[in-house]
Order: structure tokens, then C-alpha cells, then sequence
């Protein structure tokens, strides 16, 4: 603790204070589902999941291209984005908040989370992938994860907040655990979600510099060489500083 809050005073140098150049810690972070559009059936649920997310991936994306000539240059054309999958780790507690959600959640999306009894199916029901309202078709709204550098104890007011939104997220892949009499650890959900879209989003957006302002920066002043000083040959221990 002492070695980062040396290395927190060393990167505050020159920043007015503020320590604007640290690394984020991996462990000062938040994750929030949002199901507005289901409050009723998700709300209570999602609301519990806060306190259980161990881990959370970072959103990735690749952009695809295409090679292209053009005057007999090769050069490559965007085509498209890919969002890759996220992944997030959930704690199996003993109130059993993410297994109340998930359930709920499937209930929404598909049928087959129900007692099967009898014989072959021989009509249509409820079994299967559900068709959802317009508008309706994502149980979970967004999810977002907020990086933080700073809280009170209770982590409910954050400082210096950089936010990841991930729209209209459905969940791809669930896992659950091993259960093992030999590990002492304790059990865990995995799921991995894919969106539409992301945004970024920061407390204090980062004002970027003109070019002006940046040559100020990259290119000394004329003024600058006019002030270096002269050495006097004849005697070199006299500087003059005036030229």
C-alpha cells in the first residue's frame, strides 16, 4: 500500500494534484442490469446481482475488411463491426439470487424450463424459444460497468467514474459449476452475453488539445534559442544571458 501511494504522488506531479495518470485497479468496479422493460417479472432480481458479480470481461470488437485495389494499391476497406461475447462471473449464494434471476429470465425467454410428463407431443404450446413483443424482445435493457477510482464506504457515491454500457444484452451461455468434496471454493455462474451496441462514458471527458496547442508542446518557441546562453570565449566562466 505504501509502494502505490508513492507511485500515486509521483504520477500527481505536474497534474495540479490530481492523479489523472494512475492505472485503474482492477477491483474498483460495479456492475448494474437494468430491466426496465420487464421490471415487474426482473426487477427485484437484477437489483440483488449488484453485490454478486465477481468478474466481468471488458467488452472487445474486431473490425472486419476487405482488401480492395485501387490503382494498383492494395488497401483495406472496412466492412462491418464485430462485438466479441462478454463474459461475466456471478457468485452461487445462499439466497440463490442469480439462479432466482436466471430462472425468471428463461421463464421469459423459452418454455422449456417446465416439468415434461407423459408421452411424444403431438400439438404446439408453450415449449420452446418464446416470440416477444416489439420492442419487448431483450429482458435486460442494458448492463453497465463502472470503473471507479475512489468511494465511500459503501461504494454509493463514486469518484472519477468511467462507464461501459452494454445495450440490449441477451444472454448467450450459461454455466454453472463443479461440485467437488475435494475444493474448498466456493461455486459459481458464468454467463456470456451479446449486444448491439456499447458506449463509453467518463465522469470528466477528456477536453482534447488543438493542434495549436499541442505544437506548443512538440516544437520549441523561437524565442527559446534567442535566450540561450552565450559563453565568452576569452574568459569561460563569464555567461551572458542578454543575447
Amino acid at each position: 500500500m505504501a509502494a502505490l501511494t508513492d507511485a500515486m504522488k509521483w504520477f500527481a506531479l505536474g497534474k495540479g494534484g490530481q492523479v489523472s495518470t494512475v492505472p485503474r485497479l482492477k477491483y474498483h468496479f460495479q456492475v448494474i442490469f437494468y430491466t426496465g422493460s420487464y421490471q415487474q417479472e426482473l426487477g427485484f432480481e437484477s437489483r440483488l446481482l449488484l453485490q454478486k458479480v465477481k468478474s466481468v470481461e471488458l467488452p472487445k470488437f474486431s473490425i472486419e475488411t476487405e482488401i480492395v485495389n485501387a490503382w494498383n494499391i492494395r488497401q483495406p476497406i472496412g466492412t462491418r463491426v464485430n462485438f466479441e461475447p462478454v463474459s461475466i462471473t456471478l457468485h452461487d449464494t445462499q439466497d440463490n439470487a442469480f439462479q432466482n434471476f436466471i430462472k425468471k429470465y428463461m421463464n421469459i425467454v423459452s418454455g422449456n424450463f417446465a416439468e415434461t410428463k407423459g408421452g411424444i407431443r403431438t400439438g404446439f404450446d408453450t415449449f420452446g424459444l418464446q416470440m416477444l413483443e416489439t420492442k419487448k424482445d431483450s429482458p435486460i435493457d442494458k448492463i453497465e460497468i463502472i470503473r471507479f477510482y475512489g468511494a465511500d464506504e459503501n461504494r454509493t457515491t463514486l469518484q472519477n467514474t468511467s462507464m461501459v454500457t452494454l445495450w440490449r444484452p441477451r444472454i448467450v451461455d450459461v454455466q454453472h459449476d463443479t461440485l467437488d468434496y475435494s475444493a474448498s471454493e466456493g461455486v459459481q455462474w458464468q454467463i456470456s452475453l451479446r449486444y448491439d451496441s456499447i458506449t463509453y462514458k467518463s465522469e470528466n471527458e477528456a477536453q482534447v488539445q488543438t493542434s495549436t496547442q499541442a505544437d506548443q508542446f512538440a516544437k520549441p518557441q523561437a524565442d527559446q534559442f534567442d535566450k540561450i546562453p552565450q559563453y565568452n570565449y576569452t574568459n569561460p566562466n563569464i555567461r551572458d544571458f542578454t543575447a
